[in-house]
């Protein structure tokens, strides 16, 4: 082989050399750009959760309110109906005992 025939084989060499070193870190940067990628979208998902979990907990506590201030409400109308009737009953009662104990 002639030395000319030597020195491009030599370069085609050097070149291909160059071009996998290239190669490789033109992967490893798109490895890292997609693992910088992936962890992002990992923290955004958790921040939805976190942040649905959390709406859903104040939906929770919200209606748990509602529906004890309902309780309430219903409560005391309850209690108003039956200090009525007591109201009511009472004088009735003592009536009718007086009657039966007349007779």
């Amino acid at each position: 082989m002639s030395d000319t025939a030597v020195e491009k084989i030599q370069l085609a060499e050097k070149e291909a050399e160059e071009l996998i070193l290239a190669s490789k870190t033109k992967s490893k940067e798109i490895l890292e750009q997609a693992k910088e990628e992936a962890e992002s979208l990992y923290k955004e998902f958790i921040d939805q959760a976190r942040d649905l979990e959390k709406k859903k907990i104040q939906d929770m506590e919200k209606q748990a309110q509602e529906d004890s201030q309902d309780l309430l409400v219903k409560t005391d109308s309850q209690v108003e109906r039956l200090e009525e009737m007591k109201k009511q009953d009472y004088p009735e009662l003592v009536k009718s005992i007086v009657e039966k104990v007349v007779v």
